[in-house]
This record gives C-alpha cells, sequence and structure tokens, in this order.
C-alpha cells in the first residue's frame, strides 16, 4: 500500500463528545419543547395580527362603512372565520358582521346564499340578516392570497349585525326537558316566517352547498347516493393517512349506514309533491340569538343554503334541536317537543298565509326526513376529515357516535314518529 494517499480527517485528532444520560436528554426535551411552546404562540400572534390587518383593509379599502375601531372573532363555527366590528364614520359608531368564507368556497353559491337573503328580508323575514353592498355594489370582496403552493381568492362579505345573546350551541341543544317552550316555539314561528319569505324566490342558475355533493340535486337524491359516496370518503382516508378510532368506527358501522340510507329515500312521485323552497339546512340552537328571557330574536348562518323541500329543513331542525347528546340519554329525540315545534309552524306558516301548512303527504314522511336529517349531519362530519385530515379523529368520533345512537333510537321508535303525523 506504499505510496497510496488515505483521506486525513478534518482535525488531526478525534473530539472526545460524552455520552448522554437520562437527564441530559430530558433537559434538551425541555428545551425543545420550549421552543416549539415559542414557535407556536408566535404562529397564532401572526395569524391572528394577519387576520385582523386583513379584515382592516377589506372593511375600508371595499366598503364605505368607516374606519375600523374593533374587530372581535366570533368563535363556534367550524367552517368560516367571523367577526364581530365596530366602524366609525363621520362621528358614528356601527356594529357589523364581517364573515371571511372558508377556502375554496364556491362563488355561485356565496351568490345564491346573499340573494335568498336580499329575498327573505325584502319579504318580511324579521329574524334575518343581509349582505352590505361594497363599494363595487357586489355583495361580497375577494381578495387574493398568495401560498407556497399558489395564490387563492379569499372571499368576504359584510353583514349588518343582529342583536342578541348567543345562548346555545349545536352540541348544547333543546334536548333537555327543563327547556322552556317559548324557546323552541318562537324558533318554529323563525322557520314558519322564513319559508313563507321565500315564496317567489327564483335562484336562476345560482345553486347552494350540498356538504357532499356539489350536485345541484336534492337531499333524497344525495342520501340515495350517499353509501357509495361514504366509500369515497373512506378511499379519501386512505390516501390521507387518516387511519384510526374514526375509520374504524366508519367502517364497522358503514353496513349500518348503507341501511338507514336505503330505508329513508322517499319515492320521487311523492317528493314532488311537497313544499319545495330555499332552506337553511344547518337549523340548529347555535344558529340562533336570544332575548334575555330564552325568546329567538335572530337567525343567521345561511351559507349552507339550498333548494329542497321545506320537510327535509324540519326532519333536520328536530334531530339537531331535540337528540340529546348526554352520555346517558344520547341520541334520544324529545318527540314531544318534536310535535308541539310542528304544531307551532304549521300555525304559524296559516297565520301568515303566504303558503300551506304541511300537507298530508308531508306529514307521512316526518320519519324518512328525521332520519336523513341525521344522515345529512353524519354527512358533515365525514366529509371533514376528508378536507381537512389533520382534524381530531376522536372528537369526530364522538360526533359519529352520537349519530349512531340518534339512528338506532329512530329505528326503535319508528311507529312513535310515524304517529305524529296523525296529531298534527
Amino acid at each position: 500500500m506504499k505510496g497510496k494517499n488515505y483521506c486525513k480527517l478534518h482535525t488531526e485528532e478525534m473530539k472526545q463528545y460524552p455520552p448522554f444520560t437520562s437527564q441530559s436528554i430530558l433537559t434538551t426535551n425541555s428545551d425543545v419543547t420550549a421552543m416549539a411552546a415559542k414557535l407556536n404562540e408566535m404562529a397564532d400572534f401572526t395569524k391572528e395580527g394577519f387576520l385582523f390587518n386583513q379584515v382592516r383593509e377589506v372593511v375600508e379599502k371595499a366598503y364605505d362603512i368607516g374606519k375600523l375601531v374593533e374587530a372581535h372573532q366570533l368563535f363556534g363555527g367550524y367552517i368560516n372565520t367571523t367577526f364581530g366590528i365596530y366602524t366609525e364614520k363621520e362621528g358614528a359608531i356601527d356594529t357589523w358582521l364581517i364573515r371571511k368564507y372558508k377556502r375554496g368556497k364556491e362563488l355561485d353559491s356565496l351568490m345564491f346564499e346573499h340573494k335568498l337573503l336580499i329575498h327573505a328580508y325584502d319579504n318580511g323575514f324579521s329574524y334575518g340578516c343581509r349582505p352590505i353592498a361594497a363599494k363595487n355594489g357586489a355583495t361580497y370582496h375577494i381578495e387574493k392570497e398568495v401560498y407556497p403552493t399558489g395564490e387563492e381568492d379569499a372571499i368576504f362579505a359584510v353583514f349588518n349585525y343582529l342583536d342578541g345573546i348567543s345562548t346555545y350551541t349545536w352540541l348544547g341543544n333543546w334536548a333537555e326537558p327543563e327547556m322552556p317552550e317559548h324557546t323552541f316555539l318562537s324558533a318554529a314561528r323563525s322557520m314558519a316566517e322564513f319559508h313563507s319569505a321565500m315564496k317567489g324566490f327564483h335562484p336562476g342558475e345560482l345553486h347552494g352547498d350540498n356538504i357532499m355533493d356539489n350536485e345541484d340535486i336534492t337531499v333524497n337524491d344525495l342520501i340515495a347516493k350517499f353509501p357509495e359516496t361514504l366509500k369515497r370518503f373512506r378511499k379519501n382516508y386512505a390516501e390521507s393517512g387518516f387511519e384510526n378510532v374514526f375509520t374504524d368506527f366508519f367502517d364497522s358501522n358503514y353496513d349500518y349506514y348503507q341501511k338507514m340510507c336505503e330505508a329513508s329515500v322517499i319515492p320521487a312521485e311523492d317528493y314532488q309533491k311537497m313544499h319545495y323552497c330555499a332552506c337553511q339546512c344547518d337549523f340548529h340552537p347555535g344558529n340562533f340569538k336570544y332575548d334575555e328571557e330564552g325568546y329567538v330574536t335572530a337567525s343567521f348562518d345561511y351559507d349552507m343554503a339550498k333548494m329542497d323541500t321545506r320537510l327535509f329543513e324540519i326532519g333536520l331542525g328536530m334531530h339537531y334541536c331535540f337528540a340529546s347528546w348526554k352520555c346517558s340519554t344520547n341520541g334520544i329525540i324529545q318527540l314531544e317537543n318534536v310535535e308541539k315545534f310542528i304544531r307551532r309552524y304549521n300555525a304559524e306558516i296559516q297565520n301568515i298565509g303566504a303558503i300551506e301548512p304541511l300537507n298530508e303527504t308531508e306529514k307521512k314522511y316526518l320519519y324518512e326526513v328525521m332520519v336523513q336529517g341525521t344522515l345529512y349531519d353524519m354527512a358533515w362530519c365525514t366529509s371533514a376529515c376528508v378536507y381537512d385530515p389533520s382534524l381530531d379523529p376522536y372528537e369526530y368520533l364522538y360526533y359519529m357516535q352520537h349519530f349512531l345512537f340518534s339512528l338506532q333510537w329512530l329505528e326503535a321508535h319508528e311507529a312513535e314518529v310515524r304517529a305524529i303525523a296523525g296529531k298534527i
């Protein structure tokens, strides 16, 4: 080997590294944890600063409502980002609501929402708000956002502010026996007034959101194809690595979901006999404001609105409002209050006089639409995990368990639900 040159070390002598000990690893872990916490704090700070400045720029650049004085983010929703804001113009302080719609929001569905809100407001819907026109006359404003993956449109809209107290959420609903009747009966009045105000509404080429499918079809058709949609969702979970307790539960109950979908589909010839109108499709206690005595004063969150039967709106609402979330009663629906709600809805519809009360075909399918309403709510849960696989699987497992218990309870009490039709 004489004459060969060997690689030389960078240093003449190897550096001596001390061995790790449990304590040195613990100290390093503490240092790294502190650094991670600081980075998270900075991320939250920059996100908050970005949102506040973006809201200020949109309000002052795109709208003629004055200078932004304060902005308070309103939490509780899962889809959009919403702020209550104060502006000052010519010495007067005004209150507004500004919404930043979810990423990927389709402009057509937003315009559908705004068109129906204006129509409802102009036709006597006293509980609702309406979008405010921007300087260019549109009811929305688009801001460009640049991400590492490319440029996106962020859509904003400003609404007049609705007075009242935010008392409930979609989880803290009206399922408990001590719930005062006047609270949910005033909500029945709100639903009746909205459906009545929708008389003469024509969306044209626009259509609303459909949660699990962007086709402009009825919920009845969506439920008919929901088993296949769930299979597509399951494939998405696998491809994104979303394999956990949620998907275990999903897999073990898929056959039951399919059975309940098939059992709740309404014959097309009967579906066509039902009153068809714009529906909020998000009718739950968290989407109302109340006065100090518990009466509904305002109704909001119409970004999921679509054209469908008002009976589906009732079925979805009865699940949202009266299915218990408590451990000992999870999924049990307060049928006595369901009957009282529908009776008041019918009475208010008759008093307003714009449209007819529920007809015999609609009454016949109350059970089916209550099942469909539960499945539709489940569709939100299952689709959410497709769009964002970073969601906490245990949180969404909790939701899925509630929907399963509700479906099982409805199946076991089908005769009681159908009996309500004979009383209303």
